[in-house]
Formats: structure tokens, sequence, C-alpha cells
């Protein structure tokens, strides 16, 4: 279950960075391919290669914090755009 939750984390804070990166939040369809990708990536490393033990619970609290962080980026770069758009 821990490994479950590390690789979601992980793959959360990736599709998170590059849909703030590359506006993608319009093309949900695109996240979510791009999120299970990463998912299936982190889960087949976590489960074949990474030793037990070396993600821990709190690299899962980090990601999920900078996920966090991306997202209201992303809604408030969405709602009130950027400089640029306005020149």
């Amino acid at each position: 279950m821990k490994a479950l939750i590390v690789s979601f984390s992980i793959a959360l804070v990736l599709t998170s960075i590059f849909a703030f990166r590359f506006r993608a939040w319009r093309k949900p369809w695109l996240l979510l391919g791009y999120f299970a990708f990463f998912q299936t990536i982190e889960g087949v490393a976590e489960y074949y290669f990474i030793p037990e033990g070396a993600l821990m619970f709190e690299t899962a609290a980090v990601c999920f914090t900078i996920s966090g962080l991306f997202i209201a980026a992303c809604v408030l770069v969405d709602r009130f755009g950027d400089a640029e758009e306005h020149d």
C-alpha cells in the first residue's frame, strides 16, 4: 500500500509540473495519459528496482505538497492570466 501511495504522489507531482509548464490544464485527456504513464513507470520501478524502505511516507507528503502548490499556481494563472497576455 505504501508503494502505491508514494508512486501516486510522484506521478501527481510530475503531472502537475507538466500542466503548469505547458498550460496543459485545458487538455484533461493529455494530463490523464501523462499521469497514467508516470504512475505505471513509478509503480514498476518501486516494485522491482527501488529497495524496500527507500521511499517513505514523508516522500509522499512532500510530493503532495509540491503538487498542491503547482495546482494552485495553475488555477491562479488560468484565472488571472499572465502579464504577456495583457500587453
